[in-house]
């Protein structure tokens, strides 16, 4: 009797069991801590969670929920980075709730190290040592990290670092902005040359740059390197007897360079004063570019010069955006802002709200007190201000959606 039974239960078992493309759909709209412990149930789940195309799947799922896609900013500690105190990278929803905070173990020498920007969940890390830089992608969702190849022992010095996706390819880049050491002490302007990393194929090529002008870009500004509209953009100085300010733009598809010229911001202003340009961003997906207090000459007119600063302050900042990625009659100023009663200000990023994150050095409540940092997000429409109660200071803000990328290689972390 009991044999008679046994065949209906494997049949039931089997009318019962859900196609394995069912079953991988299930698990690419979960979380990523679910899918990696789903990937204990078989070897069929786990090669399959491993493979290209279910990372890339999952992480297009996760892309398109909101909800998932949170704001992320990265912070170092102030203990030296030769200590065993790890760096953080913290996570935080749209409303600016901490929701996750990511140490960085030190299984690799942080000597100097400098976050870049993220990207589809991995967060791209710049260590600087004396005779070398190297290079890491790490996805802290699940604790992978990956050592780039060292790249063309050619001595240059090593200026700043962009990150980006190409989309097309469903590749990633990294791209290292260098120039050759100064043939002369008193000579500062060097011709730029690039290093991009090719995800795919896990190597470097040397990139010229056929451009106008000779550029240079500031050494560890990280934060003004932008990724937006398929190219990364870098804020540079073009070595004139008048130098001035444009855009060095590197677009991923085709690895080209490219200048672009910044908005006439000195319609603005009376004769003799000059907006000092500050930094690159991305708002609401467009490129963006924000002017912060005034550079002021001796041919200004003082009367000019006085009603102006009636209605602004030495920490006032212009925003333009261009509405039309690459042209240039397409930049408008949306936003004025005027930050008082502070000694400093600086930008680290933009929400995808268009939310300005800054970090203002205000004066002492008290006198004798000690000037404080602040932290807060500004929305640029309202101008209202909201405190975002950080203990620390952050180096960049950037969106950070949690991913697998990286899951079916790189080296496992531990600690």
């Amino acid at each position: 009797m009991s044999q008679t039974k046994e065949p209906r239960r494997i049949l039931r078992q089997k009318k019962d069991h859900l196609p394995h493309d069912i079953v991988l759909n299930i698990l690419a709209n979960l979380p990523v801590k679910s899918v990696l412990r789903f990937r204990c149930v078989s070897k069929t789940w786990d090669f399959s969670i491993t493979t290209p195309n279910f990372i890339s799947t999952h992480l297009n799922l996760n892309l398109n929920n909101n909800n998932n896609n949170n704001l992320a900013y990265l912070i170092n500690n102030s203990t030296p980075f030769n200590s065993n105190i790890p760096i953080f990278i913290d996570g935080y929803d749209h409303k600016f709730n901490r929701i996750s905070e990511y140490p960085i173990p030190f299984a690799f020498l942080l000597s100097n190290a400098h976050s870049v920007s993220s990207c589809n969940g991995l967060v791209c890390l710049t260590e600087l040592r004396k005779t070398s830089t190297h290079i890491y992608l790490w996805n802290p969702s699940i604790r992978k990290l990956k050592r780039l190849p060292d790249f063309s022992p050619t001595k240059r010095d090593w200026l700043s670092t962009g990150f980006a996706y190409q989309s097309n390819t469903n590749d990633y880049k990294v791209v290292m902005i260098s120039h050759m050491p100064a043939p002369e002490p008193n000579h500062h302007w060097v011709e730029l040359g690039a290093d991009v990393y090719t995800f795919s194929s896990n190597s470097w090529r040397r990139v010229g740059m056929s451009l106008t002008h000779i550029f240079m870009v500031s050494p560890f500004n990280n934060w003004n390197t932008t990724f937006v509209s398929g190219a990364l953009h870098w804020l540079g100085d073009v070595c004139k007897a008048a130098p001035f300010r444009m855009i060095l733009s590197f677009d991923v598809n085709n690895d080209k360079f490219k200048e672009m010229a910044l908005p006439d911001v000195q319609q603005l202003l009376p004769q003799g004063l000059m907006a000092d340009p500050n930094s690159l961003l991305v708002f609401k997906g467009k490129l963006a570019f924000i002017t912060l207090g005034y550079l002021r000459f001796n041919h200004v007119n003082e009367d000019e010069y006085n009603d102006f600063m009636r209605s602004h302050t030495p920490h006032s900042c212009f925003i333009w955006v261009m509405g039309e990625y690459g042209v240039h009659e397409s930049w408008s100023k949306l936003f004025f802002v005027r930050f008082e009663n502070v000694v400093s200000v600086r930008f680290f990023g933009c929400t995808s709200r268009g939310e300005l994150l800054v970090i203002k050095k205000v004066y002492p409540v008290t006198n004798g007190g000690q000037k404080r940092y602040v932290v807060v997000s500004l929305d640029l429409e309202t101008l209202h201000e909201k405190d975002l109660g950080f203990q620390k200071v952050p180096d960049i803000a950037t969106t950070f959606v949690e991913s697998l990328v990286l899951l079916d290689e790189a080296t496992e972390l531990s600690g």
